[in-house]
């Protein structure tokens, strides 16, 4: 018979997959609000799937899922759920809105095709390196700020089909919960991030708002230009170590 502390863990190590797959709950608000025309209340909805895929990676380890619950496979439950908010409700949210040029359609269709195929691809991530390989298919993020800055339908659809391209080049972008190095400031300077982005969801059109969202915009740069230069840094240390 398993002992209580078998038990504890197993339980715990389960209630972490539930936390995990609570996610749906707000993916099903937010295909509601989409299909209602309020895309303000969605955008929260799939601000709040991003809130919990950022913290559930680390109640996975620090609770061993993969030894304590074992009967669920956290990889696979984490990329159905993920697809769903990342990738669907945003190209929903898209078609909806009408931010895409003609046609519409087939620009968010060649954007699922290429994230199903990022997120099936065996070396999407290097979790010991701490990158993700090629765009990592945050749609959910890039569709907020096409919504809320209400930029063009053109320049819409070059960046959402420049971003799909970008899934399959094999640049690397930074896994935060994974690094080694930087992840505190990473994690802080995201949460001010959300904050922000949070923020300016709830305030009407205006300079205010404007404002924020422009200043919110840093911490997306910085980590892409991080991610590009751990990028090239580690891509140069073997040529470093090589005898002359």
């Amino acid at each position: 018979m398993p002992s209580r502390d078998a038990i504890r863990e197993t339980v715990q190590g389960y209630l972490v997959h539930v936390y995990t797959a609570s996610t749906l709950f707000f993916v099903a608000l937010s295909a509601q609000w989409i299909l209602e025309g309020a895309y303000r209340w969605a955008l929260l909805a799939l601000a709040v799937t991003i809130i919990i895929d950022a913290t559930d990676g680390a109640l996975a380890r620090k609770f061993r899922v993969e030894e304590t619950a074992a009967g669920i496979d956290g990889a696979l439950l984490d990329n159905i759920i993920d697809f769903t908010s990342y990738v669907l409700l945003p190209m929903l949210l898209l078609l909806r809105t009408g931010l895409l040029a003609p046609p519409g359609v087939m620009v968010t269709a060649f954007a699922m095709f290429s994230s199903a195929f990022g997120f099936s691809r065996t070396t999407a991530k290097l979790a010991d390196a701490g990158f993700f390989v090629g765009f990592p298919s945050y749609w959910s993020i890039v569709v907020f700020y096409l919504y809320m800055l209400g930029t063009p339908p053109l320049l819409n659809t070059l960046l959402i089909l420049g971003l799909s391209l970008l899934v399959f080049v094999p640049v690397r972008f930074l896994y935060v919960s994974r690094l080694q190095r930087g992840r505190t400031l990473h994690i802080a300077l995201g949460s001010v991030w959300s904050l922000l982005c949070i923020v300016a969801l709830t305030l009407d059109p205006g300079a205010l708002r404007t404002g924020l969202l422009y200043v919110s915009l840093i911490y997306p740069v910085f980590y892409t230009l991080h991610s590009l230069r751990l990028d090239w840094r580690s891509r140069q240390r073997p040529l470093e170590t090589q005898p002359s």
